[in-house]
């Protein structure tokens, strides 16, 4: 494993098969796992992802009553496709994923988010973000860690930058990307605040999901 600061760690990956465990990124960290994800297992969900439902992405953003509901938004420019639309290869990929994921970061499934897959058209984004913070009367809790899988590398554009670190993470096929959102005690860090750049040229395409603090998907809940 090699560092690269206190800020990012990279782990060189070959084929989908992991050279060496990584370690769940302390809060302020980014690990970025190359070859995550091999050619043909890019192949199967990008094929497998053409017969899912895609709709415009949504903003989880803040009302003048002070809640936060999912909305359309100018901010976001992008397609998604939910879980519960992959085809049963895709969603038995995706059980190999998280076993992958676990076998380096000890994670139990049933705090997994159901996985997400999005689409950037040309000039897609989505503006700086936090994904956690918003959670803490959740069943589940709040978002500890983000999981974001790249399916296609772009031309030109579609990286995460990390605007308080000022970090950017070029999008690249097979390329996994893990960061920490919160603090030990809970709190939100708002350091790990990003944006998905705008698309300039070529085609991005993601999968992600992230853990919570507790049991997330119902089947799976005690």
């Amino acid at each position: 494993m090699m560092l690269q600061g206190a800020q990012d760690a990279t782990v060189a990956r070959r084929g989908g098969r992991p050279s060496a465990a990584f370690a769940a990124p302390e809060p302020g960290q980014i690990v970025v796992v190359d070859d995550f994800l091999n050619a043909e297992e890019i192949e199967l969900a990008l094929g497998d992802l053409e017969f899912a439902l895609w709709r415009p992405s949504l903003t989880y953003m803040l009302q003048d009553d002070g809640s936060r509901r999912d909305m359309i938004s100018p901010l976001r420019v992008s397609e998604t496709a939910q879980q519960s639309w992959f085809t049963e290869d895709l969603r038995a990929l995706l059980t190999t994923i998280e076993k992958r994921i676990a076998a380096s970061l000890p994670l139990d499934p049933a705090r997994l988010e159901y996985w997400q897959a999005t689409n950037y058209p040309r000039e897609g984004r989505f503006f700086y973000h936090l994904d956690a913070g918003y959670w803490d009367d959740h069943y589940a809790g709040d978002r500890v860690f983000s999981f974001l899988l790249h399916l296609k590398t772009p031309v030109q554009g579609g990286g995460t930058h990390f605007r308080a670190m000022d970090r950017r993470i070029e999008a690249r096929a097979g390329r996994l990307v893990v960061w920490n959102n919160l603090f030990d005690n809970g709190d939100c860090d708002y350091r790990m605040i990003h944006s998905s750049e705008p698309l300039i040229e070529g085609e991005k395409t993601t999968l992600i999901t992230w853990l919570r603090q507790r049991e997330f998907r119902i089947g799976n809940r005690r």
